[in-house]
């Protein structure tokens, strides 16, 4: 009866963990190798946030050769988007994540929905200022690269 207890408190305590460490926000930041050195501090966001609301196919695309849209997760967007655009695509990496990003904020704000950062500094802000812009970030372990 003594290790039914304890057992049981044990199993309890160890599902209200694994629910508070899946409950967090998993944040990502955006670093691709292939850009070489980057003038502006990475940009962090909230993955988890992002996917409750938005189709993973949003933004891990791809198309055919038909140009149906496919999924591209797995890849890095380098895979497709060079530095440079290329005759196979013409649109280059930074534009991809910046187009990518903003346009899908600046609808967000059309819909009524909460907008999100546009601006070069709001998305781009240095490690000491980033509890302040993602609150997210004060609790969190560093962010994981992509």
């Amino acid at each position: 009866m003594k290790h039914w207890k304890l057992g049981t408190a044990l199993l309890l305590a160890c599902a209200l963990c694994a629910g508070l460490a899946f409950a967090q926000d998993d944040l990502m930041t955006l670093n691709s190798k292939a850009m070489g050195p980057h003038e502006r501090p990475l940009v962090v966001f909230t993955h988890n946030k992002h996917s409750a609301n938005i189709e993973c196919i949003t933004c891990h695309h791809d198309f055919d050769n038909y140009f149906n849209l496919k999924s591209s997760e797995g890849l890095l967007c380098s895979e497709c988007h060079k530095v440079v655009p290329d005759a196979k695509n013409k649109v280059s990496l930074t534009a991809a994540f910046h187009k990518q990003c903003k346009d899908c904020h600046n609808k967000a704000a059309i819909k009524g929905n909460p907008k999100g950062p546009v601006m070069c500094g709001d998305c781009h802000v240095t490690p000491e200022r980033l509890p302040e812009v993602l609150p997210e970030a004060k609790n969190m372990a560093k962010p994981k690269g992509k």
